[in-house]
């Protein structure tokens, strides 16, 4: 009867953890606009009181963030390295692990309402003490899941794009863009591209004007726009000068907040590609 008594005890304190899991992941930390957060991914402790540090994960911190309508966020962190581990480091060298000096890393995922993870960043191989990313966003719940080995301060910008411009989905599709007009619109998937098509009557110097807010610091990566000509039934990739190039060596332009690129174009209707290569976000794009 003892060891029952034991066991159901042993049962009720596992669901009371798993209870008290699910109902922090839940409700998270609310982070409000533009206001900094404090966190860290773990600690050096003495837990045996040998005078030996021993490193503790903390596990993985939840923030909940309310978009009240539609627009993007640019999320920044700012990290540093635990107290403790150059002491720690020194340990591990006398034992005789590891000669070089760990920084420690910290991951930053973007979850949606369901708690699922629709972006993951980190700064694991850049070593960077700060780092930033952009995310389209519509109105709802959203999470940053935080954990690492680093101490850590993050924030959320949210800016409202009210108005969005049409764009094509694919070529065939594109959105016709008339001369000096400014196109603002938002690019809610990584994976897909905007399509706008430009007609030039005569051979001229073209400029495409871009402001974006498409960001991904750690790779060092923005929002890029490709130029694409129709010939017969397939498309191809030109240059500044309006050159057919092989379709395996595209010419891409990439911007990060306001810059241009300006062409020499010949007589004919072209095409605009505009996407990301890892993030979401807004941009304006003209051209004259």
């Amino acid at each position: 009867m003892g060891n029952k008594r034991k066991f159901f005890g042993f049962l009720v304190m596992v669901f009371c953890v798993l209870a008290c899991s699910v109902t922090a992941f839940a409700a998270g930390t609310s982070m409000k606009n533009k206001k900094w957060l404090s966190g860290q991914g773990g600690a050096y402790v003495d837990k045996d009181k040998d005078g030996e540090l021993e490193y503790q994960d903390y596990g993985t911190s939840y923030y909940k963030i309310k978009i009240p309508k539609q627009g993007y966020m640019i999320v920044d962190v700012k990290v540093s390295e635990l107290p403790g581990a150059g002491k720690y480091q020194e340990q591990e060298n006398e034992d005789g692990f590891g000669e070089d000096t760990e920084e420690g890393s910290t991951f930053v995922n973007l979850l949606n309402s369901s708690k699922k993870t629709i972006y993951k960043n980190d700064n694991y191989f850049g070593s960077k003490s700060k780092f930033s990313f952009s995310w389209a966003v519509k109105k709802g719940t959203y999470y940053l899941a935080v954990g690492g080995s680093q101490k850590y301060k993050i924030r959320y910008s949210f800016t409202p794009v009210a108005k969005i411009n049409k764009a094509g989905n694919r070529l065939k599709a594109a959105a016709s863009l008339k001369k000096g007009v400014t196109v603002k619109n938002l690019l809610f998937d990584a994976e897909e591209s905007h399509y706008y098509k430009i007609n030039v009557p005569k051979k001229s110097k073209v400029t495409v004007s871009i402001n974006s807010k498409i960001k991904e610091t750690n790779l060092d990566m923005g929002l890029f726009l490709q130029l694409l000509v129709i010939r017969g039934n397939t498309y191809h990739f030109v240059d500044e000068n309006g050159k057919i190039l092989p379709k395996d060596d595209p010419v891409s332009w990439v911007f990060k907040g306001k810059d241009k690129c300006v062409c020499n174009l010949p007589k004919g209707t072209y095409y605009l590609r505009v996407g990301s290569y890892s993030t979401t976000g807004y941009y304006t794009l003209k051209w004259n």
